[in-house]
């Protein structure tokens, strides 16, 4: 077999697997490595707010290099330059240990090339693991499987910074030679997660095509409306990040914050990072991403609102909650855009569409970065604070923070323009996202996916059947759409007890459909839509079309659907052609629906008269006294003469006691049953039903059938209908005038 660039599922399943392990180490690593130490440090060294912007934004100013990455790298294996790339980047971080000896200026300028370089090494990284991302998902899994790497991930970071918080809580590790320490800490993790990277199953090559530039890949992508569109906000997103790195710094520099105070903070953002990624595996593959990323951009808006007004000398826990709240919702709406952003990336060019991508997050990272250094310089010599009913409002930051809150308005307009094919409206899915309805229904999909037991996956569907949202109805059209499911019957069958008029036509169609193994369920769910024209048509047609057993569960449906006699005619006219007993049960619900009078009561022993065997026989009775509200049970009288239970009879004589003929007479009908002397039996029932008034038609009727009975050979009848005449007959007496 020839094997293509593109992986079985075992080989996405086993890349997934190794991806999960790299990003627990590399949560580590880029923890010791990343930008948090990194300013903390240019604080120490008293870095001056150009710099610090610099920090901010140097994690993308490097693909200023990527437009030499596809030429350079051209025919590589993508996973093992990806390693390379994720190698180096520890190895360039030893550069960090200089700082344990050089102060000042010079120490700046060793962060910052130090630095420079992780980043340069992170950027090249990055590009290819968003296309690895690609290689080992699928659509149907890219929202679970990036929201659970990035949970991994995120956790990963918690314990990471755990470890920042209890050493520079030590007073003499809190300086440089502890946050070094740390540093070399990450390049040993990165270097491990390096090997689990290098194991990721990849057979694609870093295409290169000679004269395909980055700036003709960008044309081509801006013409395309929906690549324009999903690029734009990723990218108005991107220099949100780099602008709120400054929140750092903010609170390093203004509000004097310790630096495992700082942690802790960060700790808080990786809680957050962890919460949106789990937010976004449980919603995103079902919802859609563009409503959340609406509904978490407005969110978003509102949160930025609050840095340019919060005052410097706010409690430490309102710059955590702030801090909480703006890093979740900025984690969701990066996540799904990485979403809908796999999607376009093309097959045979993906290295270098991400390489175009991040060159231009360079040019908007050093706009944004240094920008919002220069903002802070010049927010802090001007009028920064307003005083209303005694609460002091502003601080030196409102400039580079309304930078920030610009860039997600804009990265809003954007989305709204967004079109996502199956995704819900924004409206739909806040009501479902805040609806505990809702929850319940996602939770209890997601249990139905992993659950193999038939008894709790009936006890889910039972519950999915009740809950009337949105999502559970997509749901059920899904599986109606299913053509085999192990669901779908009761699926369908649940529909009767809590019917959805927005699936009558999934419905109609399933019932027209003679091969479907689930036919008639749906005729019998139609039955539930009352007074529904769409459904009445649809049964109608099915009333006169296909085999007997469509035609009585038409018959059955219609009745409940329309609640009248319009079909009486045609339903009496087909109930004669009937041979099985469940067509003689449908027909017979219909008629007891259609016929208002009961005429249909007249042929109480027609089941005798033409031969057919007992369990039918007491089947049709059953259902008779049951659908006339008789007590005792009839069917329980005859589970006990079916078991062979010798006093059978007695609980219901003993019942019965109400009707003189029936006390008058016990001690004669108890010994016609056990000699199976029918004919006393049915002779007893004759006398107590003879010239009878009752003011109900149906029992008139009843009470014909039993009396028109006489010219019956006994010869056709048994025990099943002597008891049933005698129980029939206690019946209509008890209820004469």
């Amino acid at each position: 077999m020839v094997l293509t660039k593109y992986l079985s599922d075992s080989e996405k399943r086993e890349g997934q697997r190794y991806l999960y392990h790299s990003e627990v180490y590399n949560g580590l690593g880029f923890s010791m490595l990343g930008d948090t130490i990194v300013y903390i440090l240019a604080v120490q060294f008293n870095a001056g707010n150009l710099a610090l912007g610099y920090i901010a934004s140097a994690m993308y100013i490097v693909g200023v290099v990527l437009p030499l990455m596809a030429s350079v790298f051209r025919h590589k294996n993508v996973v093992k330059v990806q390693t390379v790339t994720w190698v180096l980047r520890g190895l360039v971080s030893l550069g960090y240990l200089p700082l344990l000896w050089v102060k000042g200026s010079a120490a700046v300028v060793i962060l910052l090339v130090v630095y420079t370089l992780f980043c340069l090494m992170r950027m090249l990284g990055v590009v290819l693991y968003d296309y690895t991302f690609k290689t080992i998902t699928s659509n149907k899994t890219r929202g679970r499987v990036i929201g659970n790497a990035n949970v991994v991930f995120q956790s990963s970071t918690i314990v990471a910074k755990f470890l920042n918080v209890i050493v520079t809580s030590i007073q003499s590790l809190a300086g440089v030679v502890g946050l070094v320490g740390l540093q070399m800490f990450g390049v040993v993790t990165n270097t491990i997660a390096s090997v689990y990277l290098s194991k990721i199953p990849c057979r694609a090559v870093i295409e290169y095509k000679k004269g395909r530039t980055l700036f003709i890949i960008f044309k081509e992508a801006m013409i395309d409306k929906v690549s324009r569109i999903r690029l734009l906000i990723f990218w108005a997103y991107m220099s949100v990040t780099v602008v709120m790195g400054m929140s750092i710094v903010f609170l390093t520099r203004e509000v004097a914050l310790k630096s495992n105070i700082i942690f802790l903070y960060t700790i808080g953002i990786s809680i957050a990072v962890v919460l949106a990624g789990s937010f976004c595996k449980f919603f995103s593959d079902r919802l859609g991403s563009r409503p959340l990323i609406i509904a978490n951009g407005i969110a978003l808006v509102v949160t930025l609102i609050f840095w340019v007004i919060i005052p410097v000398n706010f409690g430490i826990p309102w710059y955590f909650a702030l801090g909480f709240l703006t890093n979740f919702f900025l984690a969701v709406v990066s996540i799904l855009i990485r979403r809908v952003l796999a999607s376009v990336i093309p097959d045979d060019e993906g290295v270098g569409f991400n390489s175009m991508t991040n060159f231009v997050v360079a040019f908007l990272a050093l706009f944004s970065g240094l920008s919002g250094g220069a903002l802070v310089t010049f927010g802090s010599a001007i009028p920064h604070e307003i005083h209303i009913l005694g609460i002091t409002l502003g601080n030196s930051y409102f400039l580079t923070f309304t930078l920030a809150l610009l860039f997600s308005i804009l990265a809003l307009i954007f989305t709204l323009s967004m079109k996502e094919k199956g995704s819900l409206s924004t409206k739909d899915a806040t009501q479902l996202m805040f609806s505990l309805h809702g929850i319940r229904a996602f939770i209890n999909i997601d249990r139905l996916e992993k659950a193999t037991d038939p008894i709790k996956r009936k006890s889910l569907l039972l519950s999915l059947g009740k809950n009337l949202t949105g999502v559970a109805t997509s749901e059920i059209r899904s599986n109606l759409a299913n053509p085999f499911s192990n669901d779908k019957a009761e699926v369908i069958r649940g529909l009767f007890d809590r019917p959805r008029v927005s699936l009558v036509n999934e419905l109609v169609q399933d019932a027209f459909c003679f091969d479907s193994y689930t036919q008639l369920e749906s005729i019998f769910a139609l039955g539930a839509l009352v007074h529904n024209e769409r459904a009445e048509q649809a049964l109608a047609y099915l009333l006169d079309s296909g085999p007997m057993a469509v035609r009585s569960a038409a018959a059955k449906s219609i009745a409940r659907v329309t609640r009248s006699n319009r079909y009486l005619q045609r339903v009496n006219a087909l109930s004669d052609a009937s041979h099985t007993i469940l067509d003689e049960l449908n027909f017979l619900i219909a008629r007891n629906i259609m016929d208002k009078d009961g005429a249909f009561l007249k042929e109480l022993f027609i089941s005798a008269e033409i031969g057919k065997n007992a369990p039918f026989r007491q089947t049709r009775y059953a259902l008779i006294a049951y659908l006339l509200g008789c007590t005792p049970s009839l069917s329980e009288l005859y589970e006990q003469k079916n078991l062979l239970q010798e006093d059978f009879l007695i609980e219901f004589l003993d019942e019965a006691r109400d009707v003189g003929d029936i006390e008058q007479q016990r001690t004669a009908i108890v010994s016609a049953f056990e000699h199976r002397e029918w004919s006393r039996i049915w002779a007893i029932s004759f006398a107590m039903c003879r010239s009878l008034k009752l003011d109900s038609p149906r029992w008139q009727y009843l009470n014909e059938a039993i009396n028109g009975a006489q010219v019956m050979p006994r010869a056709q009848t048994d025990g099943d209908d002597a008891l049933a005449v005698l129980y029939f007959a206690y019946q209509v007496r008890k209820r004469s005038k």
